[in-house]
Parts: structure tokens; sequence; C-alpha cells
């Protein structure tokens, strides 16, 4: 209602000479925040977990200190903002979970993790578990990151579907990506049907009633969180000792690192010439993946949260 109220308001001081362009555009982004806020105001309403926190800040003159990554040859620290913070308590425990808004189409990726990309939520995360108390004035457990899509979702379909696939359709699309704790009760506060049919969040209920895809034990996030470690003091190395080497990744040959590159024309990378080669994703599972943080994470001299 707010949304629509604040169209018809604003829609007032559309002066005719405006551009056709420009009244398009503004319509588009008015219908897209409208269909967020509606998206957002209906996942809030069935769960229990509320939103504690916007723009929460980490870093100098902000609500948290900066992150440290010590190092022998450079101290590096990291700043940043998460979108929002949303907070549960069962009686026992104070749950929390990071949401971050997305307006492109990017996704909680394992295999982008397994090589070291993708881990900002991660941070966001583990630096709550780390700092939160004297943020929220009490001790706080992780509870996951979940990427919320803010854009309008256009579908290629037939003029002729039927109205429930297409809402079936539309419900897929705008589903969260991300990774969240896998107890029954933390799940039903996220979404109070996450058990029997999930509508919001990543992850899936088979026959027998076990939970797939998008969880993880709180074991799992605890070594999760000293991998993200030890990435971050291999990053901070590698910038204090000036490594600059030209490194692109690449999901396939229509998604590579160099196409996003700001300095792509000053690297002048070519594949192939001189030993300079792309680094290719590859995809990987669940196990493979766990499997992998688990022999990280017992690397000699990973730093322990």
């Amino acid at each position: 209602y707010l949304v629509s109220a604040a169209f018809s308001y604003i829609q007032g001081f559309i002066m005719t000479g405006i551009s056709m362009k420009v009244t398009y555009l503004f319509r588009r982004h008015i219908q897209e925040l409208d269909m967020v806020v509606r998206e957002l105001w209906q996942e809030l309403s069935e769960a229990a977990f509320a939103p504690a926190g916007f723009e929460v800040g980490f870093g100098d003159g902000e609500g948290l200190p900066p992150i440290p990554i010590p190092n022998g040859g450079m101290n590096a620290v990291l700043r940043g903002f998460i979108d929002r913070v949303d907070t549960w308590d069962n009686g026992a425990s104070r749950y929390y979970r990071v949401v971050d808004y997305k307006t492109g189409k990017k996704s909680f990726d394992l295999s982008d993790l397994r090589y070291g990309l993708g881990i900002q939520m991660l941070l966001y995360l583990f630096t709550l578990e780390q700092e939160g108390r004297s943020y929220f004035g009490y001790p706080i457990v992780p509870a996951g990151v979940l990427y919320h899509p803010a854009r309008e979702v256009i579908l290629k379909a037939d003029r002729g579907i039927q109205p429930e696939k297409l809402q079936l359709a539309l419900q897929s699309a705008l589903r969260r990506s991300g990774m969240v704790l896998s107890d029954p009760q933390v799940l039903r506060a996220m979404e109070h049907s996450a058990l029997e049919s999930p509508h919001y969040l990543p992850i899936k209920v088979k026959k027998d009633g076990s939970i797939a895809d998008g969880v993880a034990s709180a074991e799992q996030l605890g070594k999760l969180g000293r991998y993200v470690d030890r990435l971050l003091h291999q990053i901070a190395r590698e910038i204090g000792s000036g490594s600059i080497d030209a490194d692109p990744v690449a999901h396939g040959p229509q998604d590579r690192a160099c196409q996003h590159c700001d300095f792509a024309a000053a690297c002048g990378f070519q594949e192939g010439r001189g030993g300079d080669r792309v680094r290719y994703i590859r995809s990987v599972d669940p196990g493979e993946f766990w499997k992998f943080v688990e022999e990280e994470s017992r690397e000699e001299g990973s730093p322990c949260r």
C-alpha cells in the first residue's frame, strides 16, 4: 500500500517534458520495489526470525570494529556493511542470519567457495559471531546466510501456461539462495512450513523427511569459518608480498572474470600466451565440498576462530 501510494504521489510531479524512456525506467523501478516489499512482507509474516539491524557496518566509526587480518609482512583490515541481520530467540539461544539483497543473478555457489570466491556473506556471518555481542548486547549463534532477490523476475514461458504453473515458476525464481543451519527448530523459525513445503528457503525436503541442499550443521559451519580465516590470511600474505599476477577464473567460455574486470584493458591478458591460462571452476557436490573444507580446516597452521 505504501509503495503504491508513493508511486501515485511522485507520479504527480513527473513533468510532460521528461522523456518516455525516463518515465518507463521510473515506472519499472517502482514496480520492482513493490514486488520486493510484498515478497519480503510475505516471507517475514511466515517466520519467527525478525530484522534486528539494517546496513550494519563494521569498520572505523561503525557499529562493529573492522575485521583484523594479521600478517607477518602487513597488517590488514576489512570493512563493509551488512544489508540486514535477522534474529530469533528460542529461550535458550539467540540465533541470527545474514541477508544480502541482490539486484542481479548472483547466487550462493559451493563451487565458488571451493575456489576461494564468493565469501563475502560468510565473512559477515563469522564477523557477527565474534563481535555480535558488542553490537546486540548478547551472544548469538550463526544460523545461515541468504541472498534475497531484489529484482523483477522475467520468465520464459508459453503464452498458454496455466496460472498455477506460472505461479510455481515465479516462486522458484524468487527462492532465496544460501546456506542455513540444519536444525529443524531453526528452519521452522525461518519458515513455518520449511519441513513440509519450503517456499522461501534454499532447501529441499525428500520423501523420507530428510533435508537436502542449502544446509549445514553447526560443526560444518565451524569448519567453514576456519577455512574462511585461512583464505583471508592467504590473501593478506599475497597482497603484502606484492603479488599482482593475472590469474583469472571462469565458470565457462561465456562467463569469465576478465569480462567483468575494470583492469582488463590495461592487463592485456590473453589465454595461452606466455603460459597464461584461465582457471576453470569445476562444479562440486556438497559431499565433495565438505570433505575439502574438513581437510583445509585441519591444515597445520590454520588460524582458529
